[in-house]
């Protein structure tokens, strides 16, 4: 991780630790859709790809709790389908806020004109999600994917939701690493127990 990056991380941690207590609890039972946009950095030319990311998330313990995803992306022709599936432990570390570390496996696939391209490796990320009013939610994160043929990315995750209420939520999502930037739009649906 270069040094900008990881000022970032510092500054990142700050602003969501910091400010008012709030009375509202994270849920760990949801299920997301996502629009993403993503630019790779390939030398002399990026290359823009957009698509779908379908997920969720299920508690199955006090501090622990499953997740999945299936994310599917268009790069001019070329796509890119990708199935992750992990487990995560999380910890609450002040008011309203919650230490969140996770480890998945990750298979991939690379569709082209001439022939498929298949991947898989693993993923590790840590980082913070933090209720800052009843409404609002903001996370933190560092992510680290590792894979057999494509090699590894380190990068940093800044994300917040908007509760329209206590089972619909929508947000933004940016995030940026040294060889690829993306951001994605979209919604959780929370269910099982109330969320505060």
């Amino acid at each position: 991780m270069n040094r900008r990056l990881g000022q970032t991380v510092v500054t990142a941690i700050a602003v969501l630790l910091a400010g008012g207590v709030s009375a509202a609890e994270l849920s760990y039972d949801y299920l997301e859709l996502r629009f993403v946009d993503t630019e790779i950095d390939a030398g002399v030319n990026d290359i823009d790809g957009d698509g779908i990311k379908i997920g969720g998330s299920y508690q199955i313990a006090d501090n622990v709790h499953t997740f999945a995803s299936y994310q599917t992306l268009d790069f001019n022709g070329i796509d890119l389908n990708a199935f992750e599936i992990g487990a995560g432990y999380m910890t609450t570390v002040a008011p309203s806020t919650d230490f969140v570390a996770r480890i998945a496996y990750i298979n991939g696939e690379v569709e082209t004109g001439i022939g498929d391209v298949d991947d898989s490796g693993y993923s590790l990320s840590a980082g913070f999600r933090r209720m800052l009013r009843s409404d609002i939610e903001a996370r933190a994160f560092i992510n680290h994917v590792d894979l057999d043929e494509s090699g590894g990315e380190t990068s940093l995750e800044l994300a917040g939701d908007y509760f329209f209420s206590d089972q619909f939520a929508a947000g933004l999502s940016l995030e940026f690493g040294d060889d690829a930037t993306s951001w994605s739009i979209g919604g959780r649906y929370f269910f099982g127990s109330v969320r505060r």
